[in-house]
C-alpha cells in the first residue's frame, strides 16, 4: 500500500488505438484546463474481497510543472511533498524524512496526471473513456510499463473538477480517493512545495 501511495506522488507494448487516441485527446483538454488545484481528500484501501485495510483523509495542492504536496491528517500524520526536483516524505511521529531525487520514472506514474505535462500521458499510459454520470468525464489510464506499481487508474471529472481517482494493483487491492471542497486554479505559492526537515529529525537520502 505504502509503495502504491509513493508512486501516486511520483505511469511499449501495445499499440494505441483511434479510440484510444480521441479519449487521450479529451483528456488532456481536461486537464490543460486545469494549471492547478487544492482541495481535501479522503482515501480507502480495499483488499479483493472489499474488506477494508485503511482510511485516510488530509488536504493537498498541486500545481504544473511539478509541483506537488500530500498531506495526511487523520489517523496519523504524514507529508510526501515535491518541488519538481526533490521529493520529501516526511513522519513527524518517528522524527524521520526520506529524501529522493525525482527521475525520468515519474512518467510512469500517476503525479504526471496533475503535475506533469499532460500532452505527454499517451507515453505513459493508454488511455480509453467508460460511461460517467451526466455532466461527468471517466477516463481509464493503464501503465504501459511493466514495472508500474499498479495495474490501472481510473480518474473521474466534472468539467475541470478532479473528483475522484481509483488505483488498482496486481494484489487486488483498490485504493478510492475522494476530493472535496475542490479549488480549482488557484494561486499558490511555490514554497509551499518546499520542504526543511525540522531539528531533530532523522533524514533517509535514497539519492
Amino acid at each position: 500500500m505504502q509503495r502504491v501511495l509513493t508512486a501516486f506522488l511520483l505511469f511499449c507494448v501495445a499499440t494505441v488505438s483511434h479510440a484510444g487516441d480521441d479519449a487521450a485527446l479529451r483528456l488532456n483538454k481536461v486537464l490543460l484546463s486545469l494549471s492547478s488545484m487544492q482541495a481535501d481528500f479522503v482515501q480507502q484501501t480495499t483488499d479483493g474481497k472489499g474488506r477494508t485495510l485503511q482510511s485516510q483523509s488530509g488536504k493537498m495542492s498541486v500545481k504544473r510543472p511539478g509541483l506537488f504536496r500530500w498531506e495526511t491528517l487523520k489517523p496519523s500524520n504524514q507529508l510526501v511533498t515535491t518541488n519538481g526536483n526533490v521529493l520529501w516524505i516526511y513522519d513527524p511521529e518517528l522524527l524521520q524524512a526520506t529524501k529522493q531525487q525525482l527521475d525520468t520514472q515519474v512518467g510512469n506514474t500517476p503525479a504526471l496526471l496533475l503535475s506533469g505535462d499532460p500532452r505527454k500521458l499517451n507515453e505513459s499510459f493508454l488511455i480509453s473513456e467508460e460511461q460517467g454520470a451526466k455532466g461527468e468525464q471517466v477516463f481509464l489510464l493503464k501503465p504501459r510499463s511493466k514495472d508500474a506499481l499498479f495495474e490501472q487508474l481510473k480518474v473521474r471529472f466534472k468539467g475541470a473538477q478532479l473528483l475522484q481517482m481509483s488505483l488498482a494493483d496486481s494484489l487486488g487491492q483498490q485504493t478510492d480517493i475522494r476530493f472535496l471542497n475542490i479549488k480549482v486554479n488557484p494561486s499558490l505559492n511555490a514554497k509551499q512545495f518546499e520542504f526543511t526537515p525540522p531539528k531533530g529529525v532523522d533524514i533517509i537520502d535514497e539519492n
